[in-house]
């Protein structure tokens, strides 16, 4: 999707759950422009700005650059479910969409719109889920066709 079709007014109400980060080298490089109140609160502290290697390592750090390089890599939204890191927080399971974005509007990611919801149940385990190309074909059928309701509510679940 084109960096320039996102409008942030058109979305208030999610703002507060959302990250927007820069990416290079293939989702290695990754640096945080926009960090929503309810992740900093998560969190303890705003990371608008940082690295992700300033923000975490080891395991935790290989498992992000994972993610972000499939989203990166396969121009492709990637749903993840993990453990949430921080000690002494309430929160233990962490709910993540990550959304390509390209500047350019060329296909070429160069930025990740991340959706995060933090809950206090313990999850199965980790889970990565790319989407499916069957899957982004006909949601790409349905859109040429002028037919968005053929993609479903993705709100329906709440």
């Amino acid at each position: 999707m084109p960096r320039s079709a996102l409008d942030p007014t058109a979305i208030p109400g999610l703002l507060k759950n959302l990250l927007l980060a820069e990416v290079g080298d293939g989702g290695k490089s990754i640096s945080y422009r926009l960090v929503g109140t309810e992740i900093v609160a998560a969190h303890g502290f705003d990371f608008t700005g940082w690295t992700i290697e300033r923000l975490t390592s080891g395991a935790t750090l290989a498992f992000t650059q994972r993610l972000y390089g499939t989203v990166v890599n396969r121009a492709v939204p990637v749903y993840s479910e993990g453990r949430f890191r921080w000690e002494e927080k309430d929160f233990h399971w962490t709910k993540r969409l990550h959304l390509p974005l390209s500047r350019a509007g060329d296909g070429v990611v160069d930025m990740i719109l991340v959706g995060q919801y933090y809950e206090t149940r313990q999850g199965p385990g980790e889970l990565l889920l790319p989407a499916q190309p069957d899957e982004l074909a006909a949601d790409r059928r349905a859109l040429a066709a002028g037919d968005p309701s053929a993609l479903g509510d993705p709100l329906s679940h709440l």
